[in-house]
């Protein structure tokens, strides 16, 4: 348990360096973060000014930061510390005794002027990388984060600091991948990370668990990428498929398959991770423990072996260790079977009480055995053997109870997949169908209680009306970007929203399942440089379209009435 009672007066103490007004719960000025500022102000930790405003954009001062560090220390005595020797800052200055002793001691050093004089410049301002520094020493914070932002790399001073405030959920950087460490540090973003450091209930929530059914045609290949960005490869389809799956890794920018499963070892289901395994960098593979006679599986099993991939046979009951934010079960296996089929490599993956599970050709007989040993309940169902009658039964679908059901086929296939008795059986349980013939790719995600279906979006509960603090935040005409924000505690749906660049008149529509967390932000990106990683980037186009001499941007809802306009 965090020690609140001494951090409390830590952070009393620290500020009361800040100028102190009423405390309030709403402020005029505050756009974003008005649940933490109000949170810090009830608590009597931060408060407005006198004229009844927060301002948020305001920076902290580098006396001050340096004051906050000595306090939080318990050094009160700073007589023993010697003369710095800044030109600004002398004997008796308001602040040198808290100065000359975070020197002393190494904590901050000073600036060197053109004549080469040194000062200190105590009102300058606190940088966030300094203010992460102070957390993380502050609070004896430790964490490993599983991605970097892009404007900290390995050499910066700070990485350290700024990456074990990331993985504490106290900061999230900002939507293209950077943190800003050199930016100051504004009292809304200071309240913000003490906020969140104060209360749980304030940490963004995890990123989602993302399932994308790939079309391969007469076969089954699944990518997950998961909230720390692991990613899971399950099955790749035929060996002729095998630069659709490739295609669709590269375009989402994935190097690395985290856990490559071959579910069994039908060409229909390993061809593809063939190709993969030449590819990518494949860290650990798991796999039924079932053989084949076929040149693909011994090409398979050889690139396994070159290349030294750990190679585990999965056992029905055993947890995958990939992910501590979701749990990855396998519910079947090789173990006991004959037919490869009903040997196929189940498995369940969970974030929270949202589940996955992807069957593989498990037969009726396998189906018995999971509803017989594991829990089996899930949201959405891959449905076994591309809809094959020898699988999916009715036993298997009361337990299961799915939310969704996807099946993976090709066109006129020999086999006649998906038979009618188990589309009709899966209708007649209320399951919503989808199948990656009609779909392409299918993604399902759920985050903040909305799922989100390859474009199509249903809501748990009732859809809330969207709120009216929706607004763009930013636009870089030169790096061809606009952020928007929404500034209120409720999630936005801007489906058929859309973008307008004044100076060109080109407009950007809002897809279905645009969806703006509460808090947070989306950014439209244009320019060659331009990608897409919904949820949060959405792609413009490739070519060029601010006027960098100048240019308005203007959004519109899908009432054509104008929202917000930046200029």
């Amino acid at each position: 348990m965090k020690r609140l009672l001494s951090l409390l007066l830590t952070v009393l103490l620290l500020l009361s360096l800040l100028p102190a007004a009423s405390a309030s719960s709403t402020f005029p000025d505050v756009k974003m973060y008005d649940k933490e500022i109000s949170y810090l102000t009830n608590l009597k930790i931060i408060n407005g000014y006198d004229d009844g405003k927060f301002r948020p954009e305001e920076p902290i001062k580098r006396v001050q930061a340096v004051q906050m560090i000595l306090r939080e220390m318990g050094i009160t005595n700073y007589s023993d510390a010697p003369n710095p020797g800044f030109t600004d800052v002398k004997p008796g200055d308001y602040g040198y005794g808290e100065i000359a002793k975070a020197v002393q001691l190494g904590i901050v050093g000073g600036k060197t002027a053109s004549n080469g004089s040194k000062y200190f410049d105590k009102f300058g301002h606190l940088k966030r990388s300094q203010m992460a520094k102070i957390l993380v020493e502050a609070y004896n914070l430790t964490g490993t984060y599983y991605k970097s932002f892009t404007d900290v790399t390995d050499k910066h001073w700070a990485v350290d600091y700024v990456d074990t405030l990331a993985a504490n959920r106290i900061t999230t950087g900002y939507d293209n991948g950077t943190f800003k460490p050199e930016d100051k540090l504004s009292r809304q973003h200071f309240a913000v990370f003490m906020a969140r450091y104060l209360n749980d209930d304030f940490k963004p929530a995890d990123d989602p668990l993302f399932a994308h059914f790939i079309h391969v045609g007469q076969g089954d290949s699944t990518l997950m990428i998961t909230p720390k960005g692991k990613t899971i490869l399950i099955d790749g389809g035929k060996s002729s498929v095998g630069d659709v799956v490739l295609s669709y890794l590269d375009s989402l920018g994935i190097q690395t398959i985290d856990l490559m499963v071959a579910t069994h070892p039908d060409a229909d289901h390993i061809g593809g991770l063939v190709k993969v395994l030449e590819e990518k960098e494949v860290k650990k593979v798991l796999d039924s423990g079932k053989s084949h006679t076929s040149q693909t599986y011994f090409d398979y099993l050889t690139l396994i072996d070159q290349k030294d991939i750990p190679f585990q046979v999965a056992k029905a009951g055993e947890m995958i260790d990939l992910d501590p934010s979701i749990d990855i079960k396998v519910l079947n296996s090789g173990e006991g079977y004959t037919d490869n089929n009903d040997a196929s490599v189940v498995l369940k993956v969970s974030q929270d009480d949202f589940d996955y599970l992807l069957t593989g050709d498990a037969g009726i007989e396998a189906e018995r055995n999971m509803v017989e040993k594991f829990d089996v309940e899930a949201e959405v169902l891959k449905v076994g053997h591309h809809g094959s009658n020898t699988s999916t039964s009715q036993l298997f679908l009361d337990e299961v109870n799915p939310t969704y059901g996807i099946l993976s086929y090709g066109e006129d296939n020999s086999y006649g997949h998906p038979h009618s008795e188990v589309v009709n059986r899966l209708y007649d349980n209320n399951v919503e169908v989808i199948t990656t013939l009609d779909n392409g790719v299918v993604t399902i995600y759920r985050e903040n209680g909305t799922t989100f279906v390859g474009g199509e979006i249903s809501q748990d509960p009732d859809p809330q009306p969207t709120p009216e603090n929706i607004y763009i935040s930013e636009v870089d005409l030169s790096g061809e970007t606009v952020t928007i924000s929404n500034g209120s505690n409720l999630g936005a749906d801007i489906s058929g929203w859309y973008l307008i660049s004044e100076v060109g008149n080109q407009r950007y529509d809002f897809p279905e399942g645009s969806f703006i967390e509460a808090g947070n932000h989306i950014t439209v990106l244009s320019g060659p440089d331009a990608y897409k990683a919904l949820p949060y980037y959405h792609l413009w186009t490739k070519g060029y379209i601010w006027n960098n001499s100048g240019d308005a941007a203007l959004l519109y809802n899908s009432q054509g009435e104008l929202v917000d306009e930046l200029r």
